[in-house]
């Protein structure tokens, strides 16, 4: 039997000082790729953090989040190993423009840069536009929704972040990758998210810029319309001007009036842009019965009507939709009766926004502006014309006569025309107030003004200017004899007119005088007609008393 042999005791220990040292070199080796590892996660870090100091410099700078540099858009796709990156804007409605495409990419992809593109079928990035929630997609040939377009083009894995919306239309970041899937991992992930977040709060300041800016160009547009109601303008010159001043700033490619005429609609384009065709003008301008208008609508209903999708409207008009017409609007400016009602028609053509809030309350502040500016100049017409009337006879009153003398007389200077002043005393007006009472009376007032609108023409001006005083303005051109007795024979007409319509015992005694054979100022004329009037009455009592 063999003896065992040990080892030496020497030899032991080398052992394990062999083991001690292997097991310090594995702990340094795991400590030099944890501090390799820390690194590189500090690298990653820094450079995550040098890329969005730079993007959130660039958009202090720029205020735009639509247009980022190439640099920007460069370092972001070495960062997220993407091959482009995208940011458009857009809605499923509308469709989609790219306003920022960087990168290498397949040639399909180049088309992007020059036209929107409208949804042809579903996809995610539609999907992305509808929810505006994040999506990541690792593998995209083998996702659930694919395009053909884009798997020709050979992508491998995208991923559409939405960050807000600006003029209202959802922005959205995207990162392409082509060629071999590869998963986002949670850094290109945050970064792309971070990302987003960054152009989220530019475009909100855009979007707040743009509307502070969008209800300036509004305020300046009612301070015009304001203004223009202040000027002695019919209801159907305010309103075209009105509208022409709010074209610009509502951003409207056409802007018509509809005018109801019984059982049709008449309308007038008052303004139109380049976008908008000689055929939807021509179509716009057509007569059409009520029934079939949007302008009747609203004025039977007494409101606005807004109609955002016209294409999509039940009661589209085919024509008016193969014109490309978009968004349409009525806005009444009439209250009242709806068969003499005036309407307001705005329409926007083409890739047009649908109508914002800001846009109604434009429409509708203005339109208000230009029913109170109308109800106040018919007040004050009704006011005027109250001053100026005799509310017995409603004809002119002393007033009225010594203004329309006054012009009358500048005219005739003016136009070396002629002008006869006739003074008139309806004789036996207290008799037959004492006789048969003052009714009686107003009856033979009233009737005398009848009888002289009978026997004068249109253009002549008459008045009433005392209890039984009438004058008449009288225009003519024929030489003064002719027009004299012309004018003295329409007085016994008039009287012949008054006793055949129940007055038989009624009398006028008249005066006249003539500019400028008479006398070249209103004071002589009235107190020369006045004068022979007068005598012309006593002739009339000397008459009775024979």
């Amino acid at each position: 039997m063999r003896a065992r042999r040990f080892p030496a005791k020497g030899s032991f220990s080398t052992v394990q000082q062999l083991v001690r040292a292997r097991s310090r070199l594995r702990v340094a080796l795991r400590r030099a790729a944890a501090a390799e590892e820390r690194a590189d996660v500090a690298q990653e870090r820094a450079e995550d953090a040098e890329y969005l100091a730079n993007l959130s410099l660039e958009l202090d700078v720029t205020k735009d989040p639509r247009v980022i540099s190439e640099y920007v858009a460069s370092r972001l796709g070495q960062l997220t190993h993407a091959d482009q990156i995208c940011i458009s804007f857009g809605t499923v409605l509308r469709g989609v423009q790219v306003m920022v495409l960087h990168g290498e990419g397949p040639p399909q992809f180049e088309v992007f840069r020059h036209q929107r593109f409208h949804r042809a079928e579903d996809g995610v990035l539609w999907a992305c536009i509808e929810s505006e929630e994040a999506l990541f997609i690792d593998d995209y040939p083998r996702s659930s929704t694919t395009s053909p377009l884009m798997l020709q083009a050979g992508l491998s894995a995208v991923a559409h972040l939405p960050f807000g919306q600006l003029a209202g239309e959802v922005g959205i970041l995207t990162a392409f990758r082509f060629g071999t899937p590869r998963p986002w991992t949670p850094r290109e992930r945050t970064l792309l998210e971070v990302t987003a977040r960054t152009l989220g709060h530019a475009l909100q300041r855009a979007q707040h810029v743009l509307e502070l800016d969008q209800a300036l160009r509004f305020s300046k547009a009612l301070a015009q319309v304001a203004r223009l109601t202040e000027l002695p303008l019919s209801l159907y010159d305010t309103a075209r001007q009105a509208a022409q001043i709010m074209a610009g700033p509502a951003r409207l490619d056409l802007v018509a009036l509809a005018q109801v005429d019984g059982e049709v609609v008449l309308r007038q384009v008052d303004f139109r842009s380049a976008a908008v065709s000689a055929e939807l003008v021509r179509l716009i301008e057509q007569q059409v019965p009520r029934s079939q208008s949007l302008a009747w609508q609203s004025l039977e209903q007494n409101e606005a009507l807004f109609i955002d999708r016209y294409p999509d409207h039940p009661g589209r008009i085919e024509a008016l939709a193969n014109e490309s017409v978009q968004a349409l609007a009525s806005i009444p400016l009439t209250p009242g009766d709806p068969g003499r009602g005036l309407a307001l028609i705005v329409c926007r053509v083409g890739d047009a926004p649908t109508w914002s809030e800001n846009d109604r309350e434009l429409f509708l502040t203005a339109a208000q502006s230009i029913r109170l500016a109308h109800e106040r100049q018919h007040a004050m017409e009704h006011l005027r014309d109250a001053a100026l009337t005799d509310p017995l006879t409603q004809l002119g009153n002393r007033r009225a006569l010594e203004d329309a003398l006054r012009l009358s007389l500048a005219e005739a200077r003016e136009t070396r025309s002629g002008l006869s002043l006739i003074s008139m005393d309806l004789d036996g007006l207290k008799a037959v107030n004492d006789r048969e009472g003052h009714q009686r009376g107003d009856a033979l007032l009233v009737g005398f003004a009848r009888s002289l609108q009978q026997a004068f023409r249109g253009e002549d001006a008459l008045f009433r200017v005392g209890g039984d005083e009438f004058m008449v303005l009288v225009h003519h051109s024929a030489p003064v004899g002719p027009a004299v007795s012309g004018a003295l024979a329409r007085v016994q007409a008039a009287l012949k007119w008054l006793r055949t319509n129940g007055f038989d015992q009624a009398d006028v005694s008249a005066g006249i005088a003539t500019f400028p054979e008479d006398g070249d100022k209103a004071a002589a004329l009235l107190r020369l007609s006045d004068q022979r009037m007068y005598l012309q009455k006593q002739e009339h009592r000397a008459h009775l008393q024979c």
